[in-house]
């Protein structure tokens, strides 16, 4: 009889190339659980702990740490190794003076980069979905798996002020829904996927999709502007950005 779930088993090469990871060393890789982010858009906290930060040499020291409790992912304890971290996730270890925040680099994908306490009590999260539930109450689906109900008229004039591919900034660990950052012209985008992930700028413009062309959003950088698929873009900002993305 066939197994109905997926492989539990990870070869090294076929792992995300944005792991950081030898591939030839040895054969395996960890295998990331289900949870808020893919496995193509996520690093198991055993390789944060391990090659990332290097605060462990062996896969026993770090599974030591994690499920000693030292590991917090949005200010909760994780205590899971191949728990997935993802975009925009902030992370901190028991006895590191450092918080890191999980944001794409420019070459590298998703990477670590350092942020002070204060920072590190909130969080953007794209909005991917939305519904009226009953009551006529708004729930929205975000991209690290979290579906919140919020009240429209906390963001402007009715529903329609709050689109998908716009983006909400939550209070940690309170989940609490501070402000709203629309997609459109003259906000603040950051690319998460394509060639130019990790790069950031003032969206120019969105041009309107066909059915078999995505929405395309120009992004305004320092002396350059290029094109990117709309769909590869969470807006972090109106005037300024809402994260520190200066590395």
């Amino acid at each position: 009889m066939a197994r109905k779930s997926g492989p539990r088993q990870l070869k090294r090469a076929p792992a995300p190339a944005f792991w950081p990871i030898h591939r030839k060393e040895v054969k395996w890789a960890p295998m990331t659980r289900p949870g808020p982010h893919s496995r193509n858009r996520s690093l198991p906290l055993i390789l944060i702990i391990r090659e990332s930060l290097g605060y462990a040499r062996t896969a026993k020291e770090a599974t030591r740490i994690i499920s000693n409790s030292k590991v917090k992912v949005d200010h909760m304890i994780r205590r899971d190794r191949n728990f997935p971290t993802g975009l925009m996730d902030v992370i901190h270890i028991e006895g590191i003076d450092k918080i890191f925040r999980v944001l794409p680099k420019p070459g590298r994908g998703l990477s670590l980069f350092p942020i002070d306490a204060r920072e590190s009590e909130h969080k953007l999260c794209k909005i991917v979905g939305k519904r009226i539930i009953g009551g006529g109450r708004l729930q929205i689906s975000l991209h690290d798996g979290r579906n919140l109900t919020v009240n429209p008229k906390d963001f402007g004039k009715g529903d329609d002020e709050v689109t998908i591919g716009g983006a909400v900034q939550l209070a940690l660990p309170s989940q609490r829904v501070e402000r709203y950052v629309p997609l459109k012209q003259g906000s603040i985008g950051l690319v998460t996927d394509g060639k130019n992930q990790g790069m950031y700028g003032k969206i120019a413009s969105i041009s309107e999709g066909s059915y078999a062309r995505p929405k395309i959003a120009k992004i305004e950088t320092a002396g350059d502007s290029f094109e990117t698929p709309a769909d590869y873009v969470i807006p972090v900002g109106t005037d300024s950005p809402l994260v520190a993305l200066n590395r």
